[in-house]
């Protein structure tokens, strides 16, 4: 495999002898500068706070950051099709509902079935929108997240579900040789989305279809169907990130979930997913979490107020964006 330094050279090659660096990181930039970013905000954080580095600290940042790294992995199915799900936040509250009440009537396995297809059946309403009545991904998403919302809200009576089994509710605190539950689900669900991205027919087509539609359609890609399955997965992720959020909190809440949009779309575009389709790995996501998780849990312990917090991870997003723009347009000028 190509070093580092000898991909330098092939690029200072092919560009005429321009600068090594700055051509080195218009190619290579997206993708080692934020794991850069991560480790200096561990080593700032550090500093400054005593308790960061302690074992359960880790732990807490690994259990918070769970269910957003559940999450934000199936938004990047949806915006690698050059789309988005602004819906996220409600399936999480309508999957708490639903499952809370499933698992208190009739135990804890049906309850974990009536989560993943409600999740499921959600993405899927949100791809037959979005493909067969051609509503605009953020449009189609919005209205969902407003229905689902208010769904969530009837089902439950405006009230939290109580009543589901401790052993559900146990399994946000059980550790796997040392590592918690919620963690490991995670996890489990970012290696099923690097296998399907990386490895499979589907994870090519919707590379695909989010690199150029109309190029995907006229090789033979159904590309209804690839979308379809897209919204899909991003509904069965967010079907995963509720229960592991549902279990921490022990009961069915109407209004979880709320700030995973937000956050979800920040941790894949800070992750070198490109709003605009086609291009990004659900790895870089990965590191987009740990961004987002440890910036808030590093600006928690300096006790800066969480209004404070929202306001900075939404200047990395317009600067993750406005990054975008500037790689997208380096390449477009190398082209020509």
């Amino acid at each position: 495999m190509m070093g580092l330094s000898e991909s330098a050279d092939k690029i200072s090659t092919e560009s005429g002898g321009r600068f090594v660096p700055v051509a080195f990181l218009q190619r290579y930039g997206r993708e080692i500068g934020l794991p850069v970013i991560v480790v200096i905000l561990t080593i700032v954080f550090s500093a400054n706070s005593e308790v960061f580095l302690s074992l359960p600290n880790f732990r807490n940042i690994g259990v918070s950051a769970a269910a957003l790294a559940a999450v934000s992995f199936g938004q990047t199915f949806a915006v690698l099709t050059a789309g988005l799900d602004l819906s996220v936040g409600s399936i999480v509250a309508l999957v708490s509902i639903v499952g809370a009440i499933v698992m208190r009537d009739h135990g804890i396995a049906a309850g974990m079935a009536a989560s993943l297809a409600t999740g499921a059946l959600v993405g899927l309403v949100n791809g037959i929108v979005i493909t067969r009545f051609k509503v605009f991904p953020f449009i189609a998403t919005l209205a969902m997240m407003s229905i689902v919302s208010g769904l969530a809200l009837s089902l439950s009576g405006g009230v939290a579900v109580t009543g589901v089994p401790g052993a559900f509710a146990d399994l946000a605190y059980e550790l796997i040789l040392g590592v918690p539950v919620p963690v490991v689900m995670a996890l489990a669900v970012l290696l099923v989305a690097y296998v399907i991205l990386g490895y499979s027919r589907l994870g090519r087509r919707i590379y695909a279809v989010g690199g150029n539609e109309e190029a995907a359609r006229l090789s033979g890609i159904e590309v209804r169907g690839i979308k379809v399955a897209a919204y899909i997965l991003s509904g069965l992720c967010a079907a995963v990130g509720s229960v592991i959020l549902t279990a921490r909190v022990a009961s069915g809440q109407p209004s979880l979930g709320a700030t995973l949009p937000l956050e979800s779309v920040a941790a894949v575009v800070l992750g070198g997913i490109s709003l605009f389709g086609g291009r990004g790995s659900v790895v870089g996501v990965a590191f987009g979490v740990l961004f987002v998780s440890i910036l808030s849990n590093g600006l928690n312990l300096l006790n800066v107020p969480s209004y404070t917090q929202m306001m900075i991870i939404g200047g990395a997003l317009i600067l993750a964006v406005a990054l975008d723009q500037v790689f997208i347009g380096s390449r477009m000028g190398r082209k020509s």
